[in-house]
């Protein structure tokens, strides 16, 4: 069993720290000497470096309406952590599947193949409006569908034909060289039947909210039967917020669905999820920045010790 580990970064999250326009002003006190050239996507480096340093495996870029492209953040940190895998969250109503698919074979040549493709959750009616996609509720999952059939197939060679209900492609596809990389592993989410269906035809790994442990099994073992059935493995993950910390104690607030407590709470808590089947665990915590050196530094060695033996017996 191989496991791996991300951390996430929020592009919504903290402007405050990082944003010229929303920085305090203090000058009564102290003088920020930052200048303008500092900005957003220097906080998002920093963020993608504490995770390199503290030997997560990857940096998973979570979409928001009222934030940066998360494809564009994660080329403009590809630079700074050579090492780690970039899953940009992003939804399948982005424009054309086949332009997407050359985006993600020029990244894939940036960053030799480090990318990962997450399709966001669409979001409400008037969410959607507002970025001008006015496909019905209905046809979103059909949508999601052709998108990355789409994008898959002109992505594997020349000559590629398509006639769906939301792309149509003639003889289309990639030449040398823009061919020789491979697809991103495609990350999908949703605990709905109709979601599990996308994923057992789709995904090459699934992505679960926090749920209690019973409910989880069972939307595991669902999908798994699902993907068996059409022929296919899916692996599991998780998106999982954690509030970990040295002593009981010094847990503060804790956001719903997180995981708290000491640095072994945690550290077994999210073992108990592998045990489960998980192989993909997406944390993350605010401060962002401060927290990934803090689970990078007392959790993830934990939690790989506890789950040494899942690895070996893989």
């Amino acid at each position: 069993m191989t496991i791996q580990t991300y951390w996430q970064l929020d592009v919504a999250a903290e402007p405050q720290r990082s944003e010229p326009s929303e920085r305090a002003q203090w000058q009564a006190v102290a003088r920020d000497v930052r200048t303008s050239a500092i900005n957003r996507y220097d906080h998002y480096a920093a963020i993608a470096r504490a995770a390199a340093l503290t030997a997560f495996d990857g940096l998973f870029v979570a979409h928001r309406e009222a934030g940066d492209d998360s494809q564009i953040v994660a080329a403009a940190v590809a630079r700074e952590v050579p090492r780690l895998a970039l899953i940009p969250e992003f939804p399948a109503s982005v424009g054309s599947a086949v332009y997407a698919s050359k985006q993600a074979t020029s990244f894939q040549r940036l960053a030799h193949e480090r990318l990962g493709w997450a399709i966001a959750a669409d979001a409400d009616a008037e969410t959607r409006a507002r970025g001008a996609d006015h496909v019905d509720e209905a046809d979103l999952i059909a949508r999601t569908e052709e998108f990355l059939a789409v994008a898959r197939g002109v992505h594997g060679g020349q000559g590629y034909s398509f006639k769906g209900r939301f792309f149509e492609v003639e003889k289309g596809g990639f030449d040398a060289p823009l061919n020789r990389v491979r697809f991103p592993t495609v990350f999908l989410r949703g605990t709905s039947e109709e979601a599990l269906s996308l994923s057992a035809r789709q995904a090459d790994v699934h992505l679960f909210d926090p749920a209690p442990i019973e409910d989880l099994r069972h939307s595991i073992e669902t999908l798994e039967a699902l993907a068996v059935a059409t022929g296919r493995t899916v692996a599991f993950g998780i998106v999982q917020p954690v509030v970990a910390r040295e002593y009981a104690d010094e847990v503060g607030y804790v956001p719903q669905g997180s995981i708290a407590g000491t640095y072994e709470d945690v550290a077994e808590q999210l073992a108990t999820l592998a045990h489960l089947g998980v192989t993909h665990f997406v944390l993350g915590a605010s401060p962002s920045l401060e927290e990934a050196y803090r689970v990078g530094q007392f959790v993830l060695p934990r939690f790989r010790t506890l789950t040494d033996p899942l690895r070996a017996a893989a």
